[in-house]
């Protein structure tokens, strides 16, 4: 399982946990709107986006169940997991690297940023960590 946003990845495996898509994304991506943001969330700060978002909404999922889901969802690729933010600067933040944390911390698993280099358009990955006090 990966990261990315709709802007950079449009292959294979691709699930939206966002409230909804950009318009013009390519057809064929998945959806799971259990683990996105709520409304009202969407301009606020990232103290009060957080414990929302591990108290809330992550809290009424099992992490294995949902692993799994996310999975199945993707068929035979490889899951990715997307929403609108870019991470341009290691300052920035999105609820879909929260939600790796939340797997890496209860399942153990490492799930990586996947980065489309603008020299090739290759895709790499890389681990972005944001700190949690779960």
């Amino acid at each position: 399982m990966k990261t990315s946003c709709f802007k950079h990845y449009a292959g294979p495996g691709r699930i939206s946990i966002a409230r909804y898509a950009p318009r013009g994304t390519p057809a064929g991506y998945r959806q799971f709107k259990a683990m996105a943001p709520y409304k009202h969330m969407l301009k606020m700060s990232i103290g009060p986006y957080r414990s929302i978002y591990f108290g809330e909404i992550l809290k009424k999922l099992d992490p294995q169940k949902t692993w799994d889901h996310l999975h199945e969802l993707a068929g035979n690729a490889e899951p990715v997991l997307l929403c609108w933010e870019t991470l341009q600067t290691p300052d920035d933040w999105c609820h879909r690297r929260m939600a790796a944390d939340w797997f890496a911390h209860h399942l153990g698993v490492e799930v990586p940023e996947l980065i489309v280099e603008r020299s090739g358009g290759t895709a790499n990955s890389h681990t972005q960590q944001i700190r949690l006090d779960l």
